[in-house]
């Protein structure tokens, strides 16, 4: 007999090792929750607030304590949009997501 600690041995389950990296996206996504699936309502319900045109010109990044942050292809847009049009897409998407939610909209210069 060797010594050491008897007992059973590591419990292999087949497969090659994978890294948590590897598998924590897999798991997530097999679960049902994921960013995607959140990140394409808020593009979908931002779409519907903003208008098509709008839309293709920015995209939602980040929504942290009730403000949305929305990314902007220009510099342009993004001093029209924050400087004068704040309140109104805000409205526009609480008609759209009446949740609560989203309670102010943030915008930022975005390359996308």
């Amino acid at each position: 007999m060797t010594g050491g600690v008897s007992g059973p041995g590591p419990v292999h389950r087949g497969g090659a090792p994978e890294s948590v990296g590897d598998i924590l996206p897999r798991v997530l996504r097999e679960s049902g929750f994921t960013k995607s699936r959140r990140g394409s309502t808020l593009a979908s319900l931002w779409e519907r607030a903003a208008g098509p045109e709008l839309a293709q010109e920015t995209r939602p990044s980040t929504l942290q304590k009730g403000v949305l942050t929305v990314e902007v292809r220009s510099a342009a847009l993004l001093a029209d949009l924050a400087g004068f049009r704040t309140s109104e897409l805000l409205s526009q998407f609480l008609a759209v997501d009446p949740s609560g939610r989203v309670t102010g909209l943030r915008f930022r210069l975005g390359v996308f």
